[in-house]
C-alpha cells in the first residue's frame, strides 16, 4: 500500500474486520493492507483505542479537537447524532428554526412528482 491511513480509517477497518467472519489474511488482501501492519493496528487499538492509533502516526499530533470530551459515552452520542444527520440529508431534510423558535424539518428540494 503506497499511502498512509489516518487513525479514523484504521479504526474503521478494525471494526469492519471484527464485525465480519473473514480470515485476517483474506481481509488484508481485499483491503490492500499488510497482515503485519494490521495486527499492529489491532494491538494498538486494543491497548489505547483511537488515541493508541494516533500515537503511531508521527505527522498527526492529536485526533480530537481541542476541548472535546474524549469519553467513550460522548463519542457514542456524537456518532449517533451524525448518523441521524446523514439519514436526514439522504432524504433531503434539514432542521431549521421557525419564527416561534421551535425546530422543524424542512425539505431541501421539493419532492419529485415523477
Amino acid at each position: 500500500m503506497g499511502k498512509h491511513l489516518n487513525p479514523l480509517q484504521k479504526e474503521f477497518l478494525i471494526h469492519k474486520y471484527k464485525s465480519g467472519s473473514a480470515k485476517m489474511s483474506d481481509f488484508c488482501d481485499v483491503n490492500d493492507i499488510s497482515i503485519g501492519a494490521f495486527k499492529k493496528w489491532c494491538k494498538q487499538y486494543d491497548e489505547g483505542g483511537l488515541a493508541g492509533l494516533a500515537r503511531a502516526d508521527a505527522e498527526l499530533k492529536d485526533v480530537f479537537p481541542e476541548g472535546a470530551d474524549k469519553s467513550e459515552e460522548a463519542l457514542k452520542r456524537e456518532i449517533l447524532r451524525l448518523r441521524i444527520e446523514v439519514e436526514r440529508l439522504k432524504k433531503n431534510y434539514t432542521v431549521q428554526k421557525n419564527e416561534s423558535g421551535q425546530m422543524e424539518y424542512v425539505r431541501l428540494r421539493p419532492k419529485s412528482t415523477k
